[in-house]
């Protein structure tokens, strides 16, 4: 049996059907270093929010080379990709916040109950977004899905 390799869409699409996944960025001494989160896929990039002080956010500013990987019931995608950090939410409004409510909505396909409180507490919190741009993907799709 001859394995089909993955289209980078197909991966997508089906990475946007599971709700978390592991990020793997490069530490300073290149040793990698594994987050899980939970995300979206958002116009062929996976998106989620972070708190400013983690280490992804320092390691993706360094070196914007990752590996996202989701896996599921037996399938699994990884992809090999470039990131970036949105800047801090200082205001309630404005383009870093924007960027911050369409992740949201993205991962949580639903509106916020109350706009304003998330808005307080993104800039309170000085949330910002991850948005992961993969180039390649290898792995294994389940033919179920398909």
């Amino acid at each position: 049996m001859k394995i089909k390799p993955i289209e980078l869409a197909d991966g997508l699409e089906w990475a946007g059907g599971i709700r978390g996944g592991t990020l793997i960025t490069l530490r300073s001494d290149g040793r990698p270093q594994s987050s899980d989160v939970h995300h979206a896929v958002v116009d062929n990039t996976i998106v989620f929010s972070v708190l400013p002080t983690r280490a992804k956010v320092y390691n993706i500013e360094r070196d914007p080379r990752v590996v996202y990987h989701v896996s599921h019931e037996g399938s699994y995608v990884s992809f090999d990709a470039t990131a970036d950090v949105s800047p801090i939410a200082t205001e309630t409004h404005g383009p870093a916040m924007d960027i911050l409510i369409d992740a949201y909505r993205a991962a949580a396909k639903k509106e916020h109950p109350d706009w304003d409180e998330f808005r307080e507490a993104m800039v309170r919190e000085q949330r910002r977004v991850i948005i992961v741009k993969p180039t390649k993907v290898v792995g294994l799709i389940n033919p179920v899905w398909r």
